[in-house]
């Protein structure tokens, strides 16, 4: 190596040193090996043969060659130029700023500025920085009225609030946190301006206007103005300050809220368990109803219904109608509250006082009236409770017992007697009578594993000659699957088809007849109260089972 080369080695830094030698050892290494001496290794032949490279010496030369390659990149990565750094790409810095408490208790926040007056350095920051159980007071006045939302942590156990006036009245927790929440800790992005026209952020005549008071006997005012261009957020101040800072939306959107937002949308309590949810009688009436509804628990075990009607008319419900209305008055929640202790004149005004549906149900455990206005286009109504002093508003198809009427009552089939419960039936079909008795037996019957089971069993006779178990069975499913196709004023005078049942408990007789007036349809009464009509060609059918039973023939089920 040339003594140049050796001092402008010996001058270069330990790095550039160490990467000049590899690559030199690299490079020697390859020139040496490929210009080495071949020797045949064959004198018998004509003409010397080309080595061939072992395995060894392969992998050597792919190594050095892979050095190599390693060693160029690495100089041409080194030797790349840095990027200039973006200052807009950098994380938002921390304003400079000062806070302090005067003499009165009150929290201030003093910006840094320069002396043309402009900020030394924005940023984001914090206004104030405590926890909600470091609350005892938020004071919130807004466009929607002014509330006081007092606060109470008792040692290790979760905050109490309470609103100054509503003490009697449950709240929404998770509303009373947000609150809460907003007021403990209050961070900015970035100072909108120091010594600001207030006007030109909303905050002259501020959209809300809150005063906390901490547990520590100090306090916070905040003003809260419009909102940015662009979903930036929304402009406050603190204090006495013209300083406005812009803090996200969410961070101060409960101080616009009503006060009836805080109130429980909650208006009936669930049942704490099944019994207490069986109720003894349920009575609907209102404005919308020519009679009030009353409606009880079916206890007749002579007829599979779950409801029975006593007022205005004597008679089974509709399982289905009848499951709508008692569902609809426990565990209810309202979209809203509208009007706390409502006076003569707001019940009026918001449609309650003379209702549009009314109920009154009795629990084991409670007794529950409500009131509900008509629905509106959207299908909405005011509910009142008298009790809790609360207007809400609900979706008037959450109400099963504002929209029903006697026609839904009606049962889908005229009536589902219980053949195990029949003891005697008094058949009278064009005019001819017909005696049928019912003995209720038990038989064995054998599942799929082997086992005997004893089941209930019914033999019947018609004028005391048996009847086949088959044709019996048609006979009472045909009876029981008579549609209802409604209700009728007049039943006439003609009786073309009846029952007189007897039961096996003792209970009274039920006589179900079915008249001919003139019309589509036979009027069905039950112990002298219409109770709805079926079709002609129906009745016929059942005139026809009896007629075919007699003659020893198996009936058509319908």
């Amino acid at each position: 190596m040339a003594k140049a080369d050796e001092e402008k080695k010996l001058s270069a830094p330990e790095e550039e040193i160490k990467e000049t030698e590899v690559t030199e050892k690299a490079d020697d290494a390859l020139e040496n090996y490929l210009s080495r001496s071949q020797e045949p290794d064959n004198k018998d032949k004509k003409a010397p043969a080309k080595r061939r490279l072992s395995k060894g010496a392969i992998g050597l030369i792919i190594a050095i060659v892979a050095v190599a390659a390693l060693i160029i990149i690495v100089v041409a990565v080194i030797n790349q130029p840095v990027k200039p750094i973006d200052e807009e790409e950098l994380p938002a810095k921390p304003v400079e700023m000062a806070t302090t408490v005067d003499e009165k208790g009150e929290h201030h926040v003093e910006i840094a500025t320069d002396a043309e007056g402009e900020i030394k350095q924005n940023g984001y920051g914090e206004l104030i920085s405590y926890i909600p159980a470091q609350i005892s007071k938020i004071e919130v006045e807004n466009s929607a009225g002014s509330f006081i939302v007092n606060a109470e942590t008792p040692e290790g156990e979760h905050t109490v609030y309470t609103i100054t006036g509503f003490e009697g009245y449950d709240l929404r927790e998770d509303m009373a946190d947000s609150v809460a929440n907003d007021a403990s800790t209050l961070t900015f992005t970035t100072v909108a301006a120091v010594n600001a026209n207030l006007k030109d952020f909303g905050l002259e005549q501020p959209r809300a206007t809150v005063k906390v008071t901490y547990t520590d006997d100090t306090s916070a005012i905040f003003k809260v103005g419009n909102e940015a261009d662009g979903g930036a957020g929304t402009y406050v101040t603190m204090g006495g300050s013209s300083d406005v800072f812009l803090v996200e939306n969410e961070a101060v959107d409960s101080f616009l809220f009503n006060v009836l937002d805080l109130i429980s949308y909650e208006i009936t309590t669930k049942a704490d368990n099944v019994e207490n949810d069986a109720f003894s009688v349920i009575e609907v009436s209102g404005s919308r109803y020519p009679e009030a509804i009353t409606m009880v628990p079916n206890t007749d075990e002579a007829v599979k219904a779950q409801y029975r009607l006593t007022a205005p008319k004597n008679m089974f419900a509709d399982d289905y109608e009848g499951n709508d209305i008692a569902g609809s008055i426990r565990d209810l929640y309202a979209e809203s509250v509208v009007c706390v202790n409502p006076s003569d004149k707001q019940l009026g005004d918001f449609g309650v006082k003379t209702p549009y549906a009314k109920v009154h149900a009795v629990y084991p455990d409670t007794e529950i009236e409500l009131c509900c206005s008509a629905p509106d286009d959207n299908g909405m109504v005011n509910l009142y409770h008298p009790e809790k002093g609360i207007i809400y508003t609900i979706n008037h198809s959450k109400l099963g017992w504002a929209g029903t009427n006697m026609e839904q009552l009606l049962p889908k089939n005229i009536i589902e007697l219980n053949k195990d419960m029949i003891s005697h039936i008094d058949v009278t079909s064009k005019g001819k009578d017909y005696s049928v008795d019912v003995e209720h037996t038990t038989e064995t019957v054998i599942d799929e594993s082997g086992e005997k089971h004893q089941v209930p069993a019914i033999e019947a006779s018609l004028n005391n000659k048996k009847i086949p178990e088959e044709s019996t069975l048609i006979f009472f499913q045909n009876f029981n699957a008579m549609s209802n196709l409604g209700m009728v004023d007049k039943s006439g005078t003609n009786v073309v088809y009846r029952w007189t049942v007897s039961y096996t408990n003792g209970r009274d007789d039920d006589t179900i007849a079915f008249y001919e007036n003139g019309g589509k349809s036979c009027p069905v009464v039950m112990n002298g109260e219409i109770i709805g009509s079926v079709s002609k060609s129906h009745v016929a059918a059942l005139q026809q089972d009896i007629i075919d039973i007699a003659a020893g023939k198996t009936p058509k089920s319908m």
